[in-house]
């Protein structure tokens, strides 16, 4: 792909952000959440990494503008499903925000696989907690899922606190194999 080609990507990327912010902003009435806060602020941070190596290392911006947009869609999910008030479409949004976890965490396994075999090692395991947590958040969506109606709040806030953890770990980890 020419450099062109991948600064344009670059910038749709980059626009998608600054639409992400927008709604942000305007959804959640200026109140926005510490998750999406994160979410935003680790999106930042990957556009800057991608742009670092557009400009220095094109061969390799492939890969790192596919991680940013599975980045990106992650956080859209999560902010849909922080914004809803309903709770199917919040499960859904959930849900939906787990199968990009799994596309982005299938995206640092192969950064990963590119290392050398200690660093590999190490990104692998960290990969591995972060899948485990991915999974905790599964099985408190399913939790959530048979919870009578009366319980929905309380799900949710699991919910939230798991979400929390898994966030939290992928950016640590995507930080470590920038």
């Amino acid at each position: 792909m020419s450099t062109t080609t991948l600064r344009e990507r670059l910038a749709e990327l980059g626009d998608r952000i600054a639409v992400l912010e927008a709604r942000a902003r305007y959804e959640a009435n200026g109140n926005t959440s510490p998750r999406i806060r994160r979410h935003l602020a680790a999106l930042r941070r990957e556009e800057e990494a991608a742009r670092a190596v557009v400009r220095l290392a094109p061969e390799e911006a492939e890969e790192r503008l596919g991680r940013l947009a599975t980045r990106i869609e992650v956080a859209e999910h999560a902010l849909t499903a922080d914004l809803s008030e309903d709770r199917d479409r919040f499960m859904a949004s959930v849900a939906a925000e787990l199968h990009g976890w799994d596309t982005y965490l299938e995206r640092l396994q192969t950064t990963a696989a590119v290392r050398a075999w200690k660093a590999r090692e190490q990104a692998e395991t960290a990969i591995g907690d972060v899948r485990r947590r991915r999974i905790a958040v599964d099985e408190h969506l399913a939790e959530a899922r048979e919870a009578p109606a009366m319980a929905w709040q309380e799900q949710r806030e699991r919910l939230a606190a798991a979400r929390d953890e898994l966030e939290e770990r992928a950016d640590e980890l995507s930080a470590k194999l920038r």
